[in-house]
């Protein structure tokens, strides 16, 4: 009941909340009411009681895996065009050139997101007004956003027909494809990068390398998939999603309690957060399978249970990364609904 509205959770919470509402025209109401805040290509964070602020990175990118995953509800690829294309440009040409908060890409065709003391990412907890993980530089789910986003808008593109957009885009996805694996992947730790920043890599290991895995546009090879799966598997899957830092790094905080600030030393150091089990389950299928259902259809039993706790029949915002994984923050999450619901569908229709 404290939140603003949170324009990046909106975005990943519709594809799921779409199953059940069946509703295309409140869809499109949605997304609507967030496109009119679009300024410079950029979504805000937040909006609502307090002042709008424009600190993300991630969200507009978000938008284009949003459209991805709702164009049947919109009508199919010619009307996402026809209807969306004035702010897929915006977007992709803010960042072309660059935005605020020195969101741009560069010259190895990575996106770079850094302003001194601003966390532009999801993960974006706050000390005293330090950001606990800063996550300066190339952060991985960004520019894997930005790789799927840019060959979605390809994929519109052609369908269409608009033969200048697929000249000028097809060398910078193509780009950034390859520099996204020259940077983020190693053959030695058979993982990726949490981030690259001025060529030094943070090699924690974090679940935002398993969205790479899961868009449907992504550079990585089935073996890289696999190997950054079977991490999440060993070190951060839990029967809530997956933890935000492996229980094996130093700075693991396994609870989420105490101060203030104690709680936003915790919250993206080790806290469980459900909506990122969306992208896991999509991967982990697209790789093993039907082979792969049983262990997933295992994962929904943590969550059903989960419905009779804090919040009748919904799910908490984040859970302690240590067992028994209990229920923390705000008492329910749309994203956290909309991801698991997404998950359920996508095994359903297996």
């Amino acid at each position: 009941p404290w939140y603003n509205g949170r324009i990046n959770q909106t975005f990943i919470a519709l594809p799921g909340l779409s199953v059940a509402m069946d509703d295309s025209s409140l869809i499109k109401r949605i997304l609507k009411t967030n496109i009119l805040r679009l300024r410079n290509g950029l979504f805000p964070t937040k909006w609502g009681m307090f002042n709008i602020d424009y600190q993300t990175a991630d969200t507009s990118l978000w938008f284009f895996w949003t459209l991805q995953n709702l164009i049947d509800d919109l009508g199919g690829p010619l009307a996402v065009w026809r209807n969306y294309k004035k702010y897929l440009f915006e977007i992709l040409y803010a960042y072309k050139k660059g935005t605020d908060y020195n969101i741009h890409l560069n010259n190895d065709g990575l996106i770079d997101a850094e302003t001194t003391d601003i966390a532009l990412t999801w993960m974006n907890a706050y000390v005293e007004g330090i950001p606990v993980t800063p996550r300066y530089g190339s952060p991985v789910e960004i520019n894997a956003l930005w790789y799927n986003a840019v060959c979605f808008a390809l994929e519109l593109a052609g369908k269409a027909g608009d033969k200048s957009f697929v000249t000028e885009w097809t060398p910078i996805a193509e780009k950034s494809g390859k520099a996204f694996v020259e940077n983020f992947w190693s053959d030695e730790k058979q993982y990726l990068a949490d981030c690259v920043n001025n060529g030094v890599l943070d090699w924690t290991v974090r679940p935002n390398q398993v969205i790479a895995v899961a868009l449907k546009y992504s550079p990585l090879t089935n073996e890289m998939k696999k190997a950054v799966l079977s991490l999440a598997k060993n070190e951060l899957l839990t029967p809530k999603g997956l933890r935000t830092l492996s229980p094996r790094d130093l700075l693991y905080r396994g609870v989420y309690e105490g101060n203030e600030t104690q709680r936003e030393e915790a919250i993206h150091q080790g806290s469980v957060f459900p909506w990122l089990i969306g992208s896991y389950i999509e991967g982990y299928l697209k790789i093993h399978k039907e082979g792969g259902l049983s262990h997933v259809k295992n994962l929904f039993e943590g969550f059903e249970e989960e419905m009779t706790n804090g919040c009748i029949g919904s799910i908490s915002e984040l859970y302690n990364g240590n067992p028994p994984h209990n229920g923390k923050a705000a008492i329910s999450q749309a994203c956290n609904i909309g991801e698991i619901l997404r998950a359920f569908n996508i095994v359903y229709n297996m």
